[in-house]
């Protein structure tokens, strides 16, 4: 397939967006032949600087700058260079991509996301609401709106409590104290609402996947966690297969019938055995290429759905053996069965940190023009 893709979230900060994986993955897919366009907010997202990444790197306004600034800026890249497909990867932003969907389209640009009740259906606000309906498990959360309500949400589950933004990032507080700092940098980066969670202890298991819109799953990488950053990201990890955490996830989509991408973070409970959703994300995770690596290239999957294709979605590892391992599952409305290809387990990934050293002039050019020109 020749078709020219633009993606988002090319920081590779301590919290690392996706972009970086998403480009790697869809440049292994063997279906895969045009560019790749990279959609900065920052010249300095060092990903752009990635050798053989982005072919085009285009600056474009922060969320907060609303729907319109983003759909002139876009229109205004479009114009100029073509765009057959776009990957919106960060939470943020989400929303604004969702409503610009169809003037977007009319410009040749197509998506493969949530709706707009789909998205909010699956924010932390409303995840007790899922999980209820899709009868799993969900730990006591409180919403917190003002700094005077902190210390009785956090004394009404009992510490420690994680303490997580509205959109990213989650903190161990283990006394009053640590509550209140990690309350303060959270609200000064994300402001309210500020939500209080009750720790689960036991197994912690990430799982990226997409989903068809019909409550089926293309593709699917579940993997316990094994390594953590100090945002409680994941650093490292082995895929797994496990009938009961697949059945959880299953369940999940089919409450939503998910469009799109998504990261489903699940803990097992130590003491029974219980899964725990702890929390829904509308985009690929910043370890998907770990999908490729373990077999199942998800960025390609989502491609071959949408333009068409084979088995040749199946990336890395033991391509036969990935072939053979689908699951077969469906919404009960659905008017057929759609087969999900599974990552082979006993895959593992750790992710290092390293320096990218660039000309100043792709740095000058960003800064000068809002662009990078590779070819």
């Amino acid at each position: 397939m020749k078709i020219d893709i633009a993606v988002t979230g090319l920081i590779a900060s301590e919290s690392p967006g996706p972009g970086a994986g998403i480009i790697r993955a869809i440049r292994e897919h063997p279906g895969f032949e045009g560019r790749i366009i990279g959609l900065a907010y920052d010249a300095k997202e060092s990903a752009i600087y990635l050798p053989g990444l982005c072919d085009r790197v285009y600056l474009i306004p922060y969320p907060s700058a609303g729907h319109e600034s983003l759909f002139e800026r876009l229109r205004q890249i479009v114009e100029t260079c073509p765009i057959d497909l776009m990957i919106p990867s960060l939470d943020s932003e989400l929303d604004s991509f969702i409503r610009l969907g169809p003037r977007l389209e009319k410009l040749g640009v197509r998506m493969f996301l949530p709706g707009l009740e789909m998205l909010e259906a699956r924010s932390k606000k409303h995840l007790a609401e899922v999980c209820a309906d899709a009868r799993i498990g969900y730990p006591r959360t409180v919403e917190v709106n003002s700094f005077d309500k902190l210390q009785a949400g956090a004394a009404s589950l009992g510490f420690p409590v994680y303490v997580k933004g509205i959109f990213y990032e989650a903190e161990l507080a283990r006394t009053p104290a640590e509550l209140e700092k990690s309350a303060e940098g959270i609200f000064s980066r994300w402001g309210f609402p500020i939500l209080l969670q009750e720790v689960v202890a036991g197994e912690e298991f990430d799982i990226a996947l997409v989903g068809d819109g019909e409550g089926g799953i293309l593709g699917l990488t579940a993997m316990r966690k094994m390594q953590l950053s100090s945002k409680n990201k994941a650093w490292g990890g082995m895929t797994v297969e496990s009938a009961g955490l697949l059945k959880v996830v299953r369940k999940i989509v089919q409450t939503l019938a998910w469009r799109g991408p998504m990261e489903a973070e699940i803990m097992r409970r130590a003491s029974d055995g219980k899964f725990f959703l702890i929390e829904l994300n509308p985009r690929f995770p910043a370890w998907i290429y770990f999908s490729h690596g373990a077999g199942c290239n998800l960025p390609g999957l989502m491609l071959d759905h949408l333009y068409g294709s084979g088995e040749s979605a199946v990336g890395g590892g033991n391509r036969a053996g990935a072939a053979r391992r689908v699951a077969g599952g469906r919404r009960k409305s659905a008017p057929r069965a759609r087969p999900t290809r599974v990552a082979e387990p006993g895959r593992m990934f750790l992710r290092v940190a390293t320096d990218v050293i660039c000309p100043l002039e792709e740095y000058e050019s960003l800064l000068t023009r809002g662009e990078l020109i590779r070819r």
